[in-house]
């Protein structure tokens, strides 16, 4: 693990953390035999009974969680286990002006490198966000990594919507859990779940 007392500005150029992405997946899981086993369901569901949503949103959002978990267990996955960040989005990183640093909110884990690049890459597809910047990542990721694709775009992929509703999922049930922290936290939560409801159209602009 590397501390940085000044890890410099967030950079903006998404072509850093495609680098990083792709030399995760390079990372030999037989080095990494330590790592956990990446289960986007564990924990997903926490503190749902507790927040202040109303029954029906919890109701919704549990079915939610079953029809994918059921999903989840049918998707067929193009590349074997691999070392991923297993994050939600694109990795942060962070420019100094003399070294490239990277913050990772959890440990490295054993997955599928797919669920890295459907979570690189799903602010352009369900929100307002900038298109370029996921193409720029998908062309430096592929110029990094070194077991192509069988398709370059992650979105052609057959369990990309799966993968995709799930990192959608697992942020909203963030936002769901800070909820009983104020009024606008709560307001969001509502939001997103009516988001998740069909209350509003694609793409959603959930704000900063």
């Amino acid at each position: 693990m590397t501390f940085w007392h000044d890890p410099g500005t967030p950079s903006s150029d998404t072509s850093l953390s495609a680098w990083v992405t792709a030399l995760t997946h390079r990372i030999d899981p037989a080095t990494a035999p330590r790592l956990g086993e990446h289960d986007p369901f564990d924990g997903l569901l926490d503190g749902l009974d507790s927040a202040p949503l109303d029954d029906s949103a919890r109701r919704f959002l549990r079915g939610r969680e079953a029809q994918l978990r059921e999903e989840w267990d049918y998707l067929d996955w193009p590349s074997p286990d691999t070392v991923i960040l297993g994050g939600l989005r694109m990795v942060p990183c962070h420019d100094n002006g003399v070294r490239v640093g990277f913050l990772l909110r959890r440990p490295l884990q054993r997955g599928h490198r797919e669920w890295d690049l459907v979570a690189a890459r799903w602010r352009s597809e369900q929100l307002i966000g900038p298109r370029e910047d996921h193409g720029r990542f998908a062309d430096t990721y592929l110029s990094y990594e070194d077991r192509p694709l069988e398709r370059a775009y992650i979105g052609a992929w057959s369990g990309y919507q799966v993968v995709r509703d799930l990192v959608v999922l697992t942020e909203v049930m963030e936002v769901v859990r800070r909820a009983h922290l104020d009024a606008h936290t709560r307001r969001q939560a509502m939001y997103r779940v009516a988001c998740l409801r069909g209350a509003h159209r694609m793409p959603w602009n959930w704000g900063p």
